[in-house]
């Protein structure tokens, strides 16, 4: 074995390749200084120098070597081509202030330095280090003020992603995606309702294809997306060729996932036991003769396993001065933590650009996304597997004898592995989105654009209830397929002039776009079949159901925008778009959203000079505008007549909504600021920015008088405010040769207030929305303690008869001890309605991220790296509506290991009431008792990689190789007692507001550990 070593090394040190010694000298552009221990590495390789005391640098390179890079701290990186036979360069660094970077706006980009609103950055070099399947999933933790929750473990399933928090009430609060100038589809165009978490069609892009992410959060930067404006714009642009070389890069991965915690049991024979105990502390028989002898099963062993992801990705970039082309292809296949659940995603991308003359330009961006997803029933919903792994009692086994499925003859809780095993639940969606677009630039500085995108999602249903299960079981079998097929078509015509007069630089852009979507769907649902093998619906002896429908709406816009710089230090932004929308009554069918802001870069007067050795960046900003929101239903300003209506079988019309002409847009006015803070030649930059929004003109149905033959109407009927700051920390704690550090902390605290609202009104399990209050607030009852004896009870109720009449009851009257006592909130000596109040709300004060990134770099051994990243939020309550089904301890339902602390005479020092069958003291009602923090810091991800020194891997002709590891959800603190506390039962398209409920959580398919190994390879 040693000599085969011998001989290997022997081999290896054999393999040589000339070498070119090289020498030079760097500077800084603006003096003409040099730079000491600037890093001078021939480009693709770890073989480098750094310079010496008068900037001047000298080492060999690879004969093959085409460039070098040069690097700095407070320096913009380099790229110094070598042509054949040069050995000495001469290079003027520029200083990297990060006012200098650029950013993409709304049709344009723009420098940090001419920014006046606020607008944050994630970098694809970001995202690639990220084990994640989404856009949205990308953002999470790396903007300050972007709220992202994921809100089940769902593979393919809904993101929550709010920018500065809710803007309204009934409609969503999800931002808008515009990929490479599209505004496209999302949220869920499911038919089916399989529990609260809806499909995700943002799951259907890759983001392995993303060059960056730009999320524009006040109105002075995303006015010019006006009345989709309300939430935030988040602007995605993929990657494109680069003139050189071709480069072919591989990315492949594989991981295991698992649940990152269960929730405790009951064996069988504690479950009999409780449950004759239930019914012996009511009156009545025991349902369980020999409890001792009860089987055990641990559900949540049965459903949960060690998932499997693999992922694999190629992309091929490259052209020349006239050409360029990116072109990329992937498969992912995720499996879920959960039985019976699993996601398959093929993606293919084809970006093009091509100079077809000088000053006339063609791009071309399409991708191809097929997704399909096994899925299972989940969510608050009674047939859910993570539902039934709760809530069937342990004392049931997974089979019969004769190897069927068990089932509690006492119960309707479906067995969860029949149910995740039998079922048939599944989607696949066809997506096709591009862009073909010409640039003409007229003269320098002048351009006109137009551009035809389109956004096409074919999504097909399928679901199968065989005999077998409890859903199938009463009607012979259950099919259900439904179709949906949305599309978007957009044009967009420019005129963008860019020019400089002495110290004026003005930046102007105007435009018309003309946008349609069309949807129409397709459902249909038969019942008995003639048996489980047959499953299309020509096989049902009854069709249940068929429903058809199409739908659309359009709308036509007009913006411009102007940017006036001054000498670099001033600069004034002008912003108005109006929108006309189908949507809207005849009075309002137009909407104008204008914006001003501006800035003042401090730092570069003359009177900053003397301190700007160490205060490199000193920049204000502030704005003020207004943005839109139109999401309500296509006619909801319509009277609207449905055909269908019958009278003994004969067909006719029936009216269906009151029309309103008046309905308009809801209307956000924003007020922004910032503070822009570098240190050290931005070695350390931080930036500030207040924010506080008014919402107004808000779209509820409002209630009408019965005569009129309807029950509401669409109506602008309610308003609210919000405010925060956003704080964002960057500093480069070491850049050395071989060593670097980077710390980002990212911070925002929010509060939310309605300030008009008709009437209080419920919405989920718990949530309340009440003028006074926060957005997705939660309200019940306040536990006052329990019972310990009858003497308490009984002298709460006769201070209730004296206050209200013989007849009344501070109690009901089977309330025993260790029944929960309520508070009497307004001490009219019984317990109501009334004495309901708000206890806490879903949104977290503040949300925070910390990453810190490592990399260490030798010639010989190669480049180690390694990020760390924590996010966390504090705050938010949790109503734990799973704790008041699996603690209830009044039926037939499963029951979690907390009910053995529950109140008997000899427990009486706990805050569990007795087990009470029927529940007659209604322990179990909303309250305090099931609200729990939902303050967490999470170890969200750690990845820790290694390249191979180039000089090995490119004897191969491999550029770099790189080979990593990862694992996400490693590590949570939380005092929350259920899977997750970064959850919500409700989604977008969930059938019940999200944003409404948020923070509820309710049987939710608990997020996964996830431990990822992958190869990244560059030819």
């Amino acid at each position: 074995m040693k000599l085969k070593l011998v001989l290997f090394c022997i081999l290896l040190s054999s393999i040589g390749w000339s070498q070119n010694k090289i020498s030079g000298k760097i500077t800084d552009e603006s003096n003409g200084e040099p730079l000491i221990g600037a890093n001078v590495v021939a480009k693709g390789t770890t073989i480098g120098t750094i310079t010496d005391v008068d900037g001047s640098f000298s080492f060999e390179v690879p004969a093959k070597t085409t460039a070098l890079t040069v690097s700095y701290v407070g320096y913009v990186p380099q790229d110094i081509v070598i042509t054949p036979g040069q050995t000495s360069f001469t290079v003027a660094m520029i200083s990297s202030n990060t006012l200098n970077d650029v950013v993409v706006v709304g049709y344009g980009t723009a420098t940090k330095k001419e920014l006046t609103g606020s607008v944050s950055k994630i970098s694809g070099e970001v995202i690639s280090k990220l084990p994640v399947t989404g856009i949205d999933q990308a953002m999470q933790g790396q903007a300050a003020g972007v709220l992202v929750t994921a809100n089940s473990g769902t593979p393919g399933g809904a993101i929550s992603v709010r920018i500065r928090g809710v803007s309204s009430i009934n409609g969503t609060n999800q931002p808008l995606y515009v990929i490479d100038g599209v505004p496209i589809v999302t949220g869920s165009l499911s038919q089916l309702g399989v529990g609260n978490q809806s499909t995700n069609a943002l799951s259907d892009i890759n983001p392995n294809d993303i060059e960056s992410i730009e999320i524009l959060k006040d109105a002075a930067a995303s006015a010019i997306y006006g009345a989709r404006a309300n939430n935030g714009v988040v602007i995605v642009t993929t990657k494109r060729g680069k003139s050189g070389k071709t480069k072919v890069e591989l990315t492949t991965s594989y991981g295991t996932a698992s649940t990152v915690k269960k929730l405790g049991s009951i064996t069988g024979p504690q479950y009999e036991t409780l449950t004759n105990e239930a019914r012996s502390n009511v009156g009545q028989s025991l349902l369980f003769t020999d409890p001792a002898n009860a089987p055990t099963t641990n559900w949540q062993d049965q459903i949960f396993r060690s998932a499997g992801t693999s992922n694999t990705q190629l992309s091929v970039s490259g052209g020349n001065e006239r050409t360029k082309f990116y072109a990329s292809g992937g498969w992912l296949d995720q499996d879920g933590v959960v039985i019976g659940s699993n996601l398959q995603r093929a993606t293919a991308k084809l970006n093009l650009d091509n100079n077809i003359t000088d000053n006339l330009k063609l791009s071309l961006t399409s991708s191809f996304n097929q997704t399909s997803s096994s899925r299972v029933n989940n969510d608050n919903n009674i047939y859910g597997i993570v539902s039934a792994a709760i809530l069937l009692g342990s004392h049931i086994p997974v089979y019969n004898a004769d190897g069927t499925f068990a089932r509690d003859p006492n119960s309707s809780v479906e067995n969860p592995v029949a149910g995740a095993t039998l079922t048939d639940i599944n989607y696949t969606t066809q997506r096709v989105t591009g862009n073909v677009g010409l640039e003409w630039t007229i003269i320098p500085g002048l351009s006109a654009k137009t551009s035809f995108g389109a956004d096409f999602n074919n999504y097909r249903d399928f679901r199968f209830y065989p005999t077998t299960v409890n859903a199938g079981a009463g009607v012979g079998g259950q099919a259900t397929e439904a179709f949906s097929r949305d599309y978007v078509l957009i044009n967009e015509n420019t005129l963008r002039y860019v020019f400089k007069v002495s110290k004026l630089k003005v930046d102007a852009v105007g435009g018309i776009t003309f946008q349609k979507e069309t949807l129409n769907t397709l459902f249909a649902n038969g019942q008995k079949f003639p048996g489980n093998t047959i499953r299309t619906l020509d096989a049902a002896s009854v069709k249940a159901d068929i429903q058809s429908n199409a739908t659309l709406y359009g709308i036509n816009s007009y913006f411009g925008r102007a940017a006036l710089t001054w000498d670099g230090k001033y600069t004034l932004q002008g912003i108005v778009r109006a929108d006309g929308s189908s949507r809207f009554g005849t009075e309002n069918r137009w909407g104008v959203f204008p914006s001003i802001s501006g800035s003042w870069t401090l730092s570069d007067e003359s009177f900053f000079k003397g301190i700007k050795s160490w205060f490199s960046t000193l920049r204000l900003k502030g704005g003020y505008g207004t943005t839109g929101s139109s999401d309500i239903s296509n006619f909801a300003s319509r009277g609207l007549i449905q055909g269908g209506a019958n009278y003994f079988s004969t067909p006719g019309l029936a009216p269906t909504q009151l029309a309103n002409t008046a309905l308009s847009w809801e209307q956000k006015k924003d007020i922004s600021g910032g503070l822009e803070m570098g240190f050290l030649k931005d070695r350390i930059v931080i930036a500030i920015e207040p924010f506080k929004n008014y919402v107004s003109k808000i779209l509820l149905n409002q209630p009408v008088v019965a005569t009129t033959g309807f029950t509401s109407i669409n109506a602008n009927a309610a308003k609210m405010e919000s405010n925060g700051i956003d704080f964002g920390f960057t500093a480069i704690g070491a850049q050395t040769k071989s060593f670097n550090w980077t710390t980002r902390i990212n911070v925002a605290t929010y509060t939310n207030m309605v300030t008009d609202y008709p009437t209080g009104t419920g919405f989920g399990f718990a949530s309340w929305v009440e003028k006074g209050y926060s957005i997705s607030s939660f309200r019940g009852y306040v536990v006052d303690g329990i019972f310990q004896t009858q003497g308490e009870i009984d002298a709460l109720n006769t201070k209730a008869k004296e206050k209200n009449g013989a007849s009344a009851l501070y109690q009901v009257a089977k309330t025993s001890p260790g029944d929960i006592r309520f508070k009497d909130l307004n001490g009219d000596g019984i317990i109501t309605a009334a004495d309901q109040q708000i206890i806490g709300k879903g949104l977290p004060d503040w949300t925070g991220s910390v990453s810190n990134d490592f990399s260490y770099t030798n010639e010989a051994i190669g480049t180690f790296d390694l990020s760390i990243f924590f996010q966390g939020q504090g705050g938010a309550s949790i109503f734990n509506f799973t704790r008041e089904f699996s603690e209830g301890m009044n039926g037939v339902f499963g029951s979690t290991d907390a009910v053995l602390n529950r109140w008997t005479p000899s427990n009486t020092t706990t805050d569990v009431p007795r087990a009470a069958y029927g529940d007659p003291n209604s322990n179990r009602r909303n309250s305090t008792r099931w609200l729990e923090d939902g303050s967490y810091v999470r170890l969200k991800n750690v990845s820790f990689g290694y390249t191979l020194p180039a000089s090995l891997t490119q004897r191969f002709g491999v550029q770099r190789l790189r080979a990593y590891f990862s694992g996400q959800n490693l590590w949570t603190s939380t005092n929350y007692k259920g899977y997750d506390p970064e959850v919500s039962t409700f989604s977008e398209g969930s059938g019940t507001n999200s944003t409404l409920a948020f923070g509820t959580d309710f049987l939710t398919y608990p997020q996964a550990k996830t431990y990822t190994f992958g190869l990244n390879v560059t030819f």
